[in-house]
């Protein structure tokens, strides 16, 4: 039985909750930084965490992600993040190139 479509449809899949959770947080730091903080300090509007966007990530939302980056400018100066990100895409490439190689023996 050939995996491939269910890794596709779920790269897809994980792909679009990426771009949501991009676009959320990148909406939130801009209401932030408008709004600023509350009476608490805190600030006003939620925001993902960013392990959150690297676990979606890891699973797969890694070409989503990419591109939700890249377009709303979004985590592209924070290398820490940068650098977590393109070690959870390798891990990802590497799982799924694993089960591939393991499904064909």
């Amino acid at each position: 039985m050939s995996y491939l479509p269910i890794i596709a449809a779920e790269m897809i899949l994980a792909s679009a909750v990426a771009i949501v959770f991009y676009w959320w947080d990148k909406r939130a730091a801009k209401k932030n930084e408008q709004a600023g903080r509350d009476y608490a300090g805190r600030t006003v509007h939620s925001r993902v965490p960013e392990n959150t966007l690297l676990l979606i990530s890891l699973l797969g939302g890694w070409p989503g992600a990419w591109w939700a980056s890249q377009k709303f400018r979004h985590k592209t100066k924070k290398v820490s993040f940068r650098v977590q990100f393109w070690v959870a895409t390798v891990l990802n490439v590497c799982l799924i190139a694993a089960f591939i190689w393991f499904q064909r023996t």
